[in-house]
Formats: structure tokens, sequence, C-alpha cells
């Protein structure tokens, strides 16, 4: 009985034995650990994406608050320009004063002719419902929509009183009403008496708050119109909120400085995201509200499908680690006795197993594997041909979105200006820019488009750095009009010196592209008078396009060095050295159509 209680406990501890040295154990137990740095890189993505979108959308709000604020100064400026450009207007300072020689003719002549004003003035701007000229020695109003009427006493002095008061202001509010006064006395005109009137733009609070939908990008976000008297506002979204109401409150009370800028306001689900903007001309601010519970909806959604991914790949390591602790052993083993053949040059190794599990599939795909061997040897070259014209297509493909970006920007200014001629010859451009670069038909274009596209590419920049820079282009030979060249080589060189260079240059930079004809090859220069290309920076570059590993990242002057290597062989890429212009020259040499290193 002894004996046998003995066996026992010498078999439970083999047993627990064997169970911690088992590599099933141990491949469980690492799957688990593994869990631990994913657990932890989600959640640090997570709060790293939270706070990245956050500020990007941040930065998006103050921008479009600013230039909305922006244009509506603009706006409002324009006409109080064409105000104080009626008051030059002779029939309107006629009308002030009266002279003795104008008969009731001659006065609803001078009416008529004021009211045409008024009418244009009022057109010149959605923004205005009506333009109305006060006369007190007419006992007259003279308003673009309504005609001509008896003088209206209490707007014109309760206009003028707020214009008294607070000089200097663009906008007054009358009963929520926004109002641009401009009052004006004429002195000594006709030897009469000094005259007083009063041109008075009232502007739409619709036409405002339909310009400030631009602004609203997702369900729930709105704009406000704040004055903070509290004499007007105006607001396209009613949110219930009262932590946002709350906010509105105190800006009305405080000093508008004070909240100028992004805040997050609110707790839990009703936490806003608020931008807002106060505008000494016009004496309003704009306030700007995106609930942030819309924008970052798409992440709650991701993190809950992170924890259901961890969830489903626990029960992939239970359901892993069963299977197999019943079939590791044996196909493990026949698996290890094909592969020591392998490294004795035994290609023809086969593997009879049975087996219908996840091993049995492994174990088939190793037969496979061993057949095709010397079959994907000999394929090799073709594949290497193929894997270099994909290669290619991926470095084509390299093209810098902030471009695409600054360059709407400036369309938007020239529009925003009203620049139409630069705005539409900018636009074409564009045009063909865009069209030329996503052409994917054909790998390679005749040098004749690939400059005239490097040409266009460099204008639209010259257009950004305009007070910097100038850009010099060359004429393509004759001869190499028609030369098929890689698409796509010369504007990174051009987009790398506004980068590296006219970026950090105030003034005098210089852009020179030129086109020299050789014996037998044509070299093409581009070159720039940048300062801060030291010998040592020179150095790296020159090293970095003499190592030919394909482990290095693909990028700027090794992008193009590497397919014109693809094209010329040996006697193609590019050489940089110091220009004469001081800064980087980058020569890329280029021959005719031959077949001998095609």
């Amino acid at each position: 009985m002894a004996i046998l209680v003995k066996m026992e406990a010498v078999l439970i501890r083999t047993g627990f034995s064997r169970i911690k040295s088992s590599l099933l154990l141990r491949f469980a137990l690492l799957l688990a650990l593994l869990l631990i740095p994913i657990i932890l890189i989600g959640n640090n993505f997570y709060s790293g994406g939270r706070e990245l979108l956050r500020r990007e959308i941040s930065n998006s709000m103050e921008s479009r608050v600013d230039a909305n604020i922006r244009a509506m100064e603009k706006e409002v400026e324009r006409i109080q320009l064409l105000q104080f450009e009626l008051i030059n207007d002779e029939s309107l300072n006629k009308l002030a004063v009266i002279p003795d020689y104008m008969n009731q003719y001659d006065k609803s002549q001078a009416i008529l002719m004021v009211q045409d004003r008024l009418f244009a003035l009022k057109n010149s701007s959605v923004y205005i419902s009506d333009v109305s000229v006060h006369i007190p020695s007419l006992n007259r109003t003279i308003s673009a929509m309504q005609g001509t009427s008896a003088m209206m006493h209490e707007q014109f002095n309760a206009t003028s009183e707020l214009a008294r008061k607070s000089p200097g202001k663009a906008i007054y509010f009358l009963n929520h009403i926004p109002y641009i006064v401009l009052v004006h006395e004429v002195r000594g005109l006709y030897e009469a008496e000094n005259a007083m009137y009063s041109i008075i733009v009232e502007l739409s609070p619709n036409e405002l708050s339909k310009s400030l939908s631009s602004l609203e990008s997702s369900e729930n976000s709105g704009s406000v119109l704040s004055d903070p008297n509290g004499d007007f506002i105006i607001r396209t979204h009613h949110y219930e909120n009262p932590y946002l109401d709350q906010y509105i409150d105190q800006y009305k009370s405080g000093a508008p400085n004070e909240y100028e800028n992004i805040r997050s306001v609110g707790e839990g689900d009703d936490r806003v995201l608020v931008s807002s903007r106060f505008s000494e001309l016009l004496g309003f601010s704009l306030i700007h509200f995106v609930p942030e519970k819309h924008l970052f909806n798409n992440l709650h959604r991701y993190q809950q499908l992170f924890w259901v991914l961890i969830a489903v790949f626990l029960f992939f390591i239970i359901v892993l680690c069963l299977s197999l602790y019943r079939m590791i052993h044996r196909p493990l083993l026949a698996l290890l006795r094909a592969f020591r053949k392998m490294e004795k040059g035994e290609l023809d190794v086969t593997i009879t197993e049975n087996s219908r599990s996840e091993f049995g599939y492994l174990l088939q795909g190793f037969n496979k594997m061993s057949r095709y061997m010397r079959d994907l040897i000999e394929q090799v070259y073709t594949h290497k041909i193929l894997v270099q014209r994909a290669e290619l297509k991926h470095l084509q493909s390299q093209i810098n979105p902030h471009f695409l970006y600054n360059s709407y920007f400036t369309l938007y200014n020239m529009i925003a200006v009203e620049d139409h001629d630069s705005a539409k010859q900018f636009a074409s451009q564009m045009g063909s820019y865009l069209q030329y670069i996503t052409r994917n038909s054909s790998d390679e274009v005749p040098l004749f488009e690939e400059a005239k596209h490097a040409t266009i590419y460099a204008e639209i920049q010259g257009r950004r750095f305009r007070l910097r820079m100038k850009a010099k282009c060359g004429e393509v030979p004759t001869a190499y009009l028609e030369v098929k060249v890689p698409r796509l080589i010369l504007q990174p060189l051009i987009e790398n010196a506004f980068e590296h260079v006219f970026d950090h240059v105030e003034e005098g930079g210089l852009l020179s592209i030129t086109f020299e004809e050789a014996e037998d090859c044509l070299l093409i220069r581009v070159e720039d008078n940048g300062l801060l290309l030291d010998q040592e920076r020179l150095e790296t570059l020159e090293k970095l396009l003499r190592t030919d590993e394909s482990t290095i990242e693909t990028t700027g002057l090794l992008n193009i060095h590497r397919r014109l290597r693809m094209k010329y062989g040996e006697r193609g890429g590019i050489v940089v050295e110091r220009s004469r212009l001081g800064g980087l020259e980058v020569r890329l040499t280029i021959w005719k159509e031959d077949n001998e290193y095609a």
C-alpha cells in the first residue's frame, strides 16, 4: 500500500514537471504576454489619436473662424469705402443744403439720382438689406428699397447718437439690427448754413447667418455672432447644452479677448469644442462650437472594436492550445526531419502525414514548397523584372500632398480678393498639373511634356513664393523634344529646392532650370542660390547616391536616381555638386533612345 502511494506521488510530480517544461504551455504563456504590449500600444494609439484629432480639428476650427471673421471685416470695410464715396455725390450735397436756385423739378431729379446710387450700393453686397439717407434740411428719408418718405427722425437721432458716443466703430446695433452709420456735415456749401445728413447701411441678420453655414462641419455644430453688450446675437443652430449656454453668457459678461482661443467646455457627453474670435472693427464676436461626441464617435467605435479583437484573440489562444495539445508532437518531428534533409541539399523531400489539422495543411504546403523550389529558382529573373516595374510604379506615386493644400489655399486667396484673371490662369495650371500626375497609362513621356509640367509646377509654386524668389526655365533642344524619359523626374527636384531653400529665405531667391546639349547626351541642371548647403550636407548627399541598397528609404533625390538607373543602367542617375549660384546643383543626363543600356 505504501509503495502504491509513493508511485502515485512520483507520477503526480512527473506530470507537473512535464507540464512545466511543456512547449505548449510556454507557447500559451508567450501569447498571453504578447497581449500586454498590444493592449498598452492600443491604448496609447487611442489616446494619441484622440489628441491628434482634437489638435487637427482645433487648428481647422481656428483657421475657419479666423478666415470667416476676416472676410466679414473686409466686406464691411468695402461697404464703408462705398459710403465715403457717396459723400462726394453732387446731388446728395445739393439736397443737403437746398440752394436757392433749385426748384421742385431739380429736387425730384436729385432725389432720383441719389436713390439710384443707394440702390447700387445696396446691390453691391448680399449682406445689405437696405441703404437709407436721412436729410434733415429736406425733412426726407431716401431709401434704396422704400423710396422717398418723411424724415425718420427717431432712427436718425438714435444712429447719430451712437456714432457720436463710439466714434471709429464700423457697426452699431439698434433694436438688435446691425447698421453701418456715416454722419456727414456739409460746411459752407453755396454760402448757406452748415447742413448734416447720415448714410445708414442696414445689414441683414439672415444673410449674416447664411454666411456662417460654411463653418458647420458636423451634426449639431453651429455658430454664434454676439455683441458683448448683448444687443445683437445670431445663432445658426440651437444646440441644447447648458455648458455652452453658460459659456456664451460668460463671454457676453466678460472681456471678449479673454475667451479668444480654442477651448473645451462641459463634461462627459456634453463636452463641446468652442472657438471664438472678437473683431475690434466689427464690434462683435464669432463663436463656433462642435460637440465632441460627434467628433470622436469613430474613435470610440475603434476602441470598442479593439477590445472585441482582444477577446477574440484570447479565445483563439485557448482553442489553439487545446488543438496543439493533441496534434503538435508528431507533425513537428516530421517537419524537423524534413528540414534537416533540405539543409543537406535534398530538395525532393516529401512528408507522409494524414493529419487533418492545421499541421496537415502545413505539411502539405511544405511538400508543395519542395516540389516548386526549382521552378521558383528558374523564374527568379522574370520575377525580378516584374518587381522592378512595380517599384517604378511605387516611386512615381510619391507626390507631396502639402503642395495641393498650399495650391488650393492660394487659389482661395485669389478668389477672396476677386483677382479673377489670376484665379482662372491658376486654376488652368492646376488642372494641367493634376491631369499630368494622374495619367497612369504610361511609365515614360516625351521630354518636352516633362519639361512643360516642371515649368507649370514652378509657376504654381512661384505664386506662393513670389516675394522670395524667381524661377528661370530654359527651353528643351529640338533634337530631344520627343526623347522618352521616366515620368516625374524634374518636379521632385524643383519641389526639393522650394522645401529646403526658399522656405528659409526672405528675398532674392533664384531657381534655374537649364538644358545643355552635349555631344551625345543632354545635361539638365536644376540650380538654386541657397545659403544653407554646407560641405557636410553635400558629402552626405553624394554618399547616399553612391549607396546601392534597396533597404534605404526611397524619397527625394534617391527616388529619381534609382529610376534613371533602371532606364539607363550604370551611366544613369543624378550628380549633385555646389551650384555656380552658391547653392545646390542637381544634374541629370538624358540619352537618346538606344537598346544597349535598356
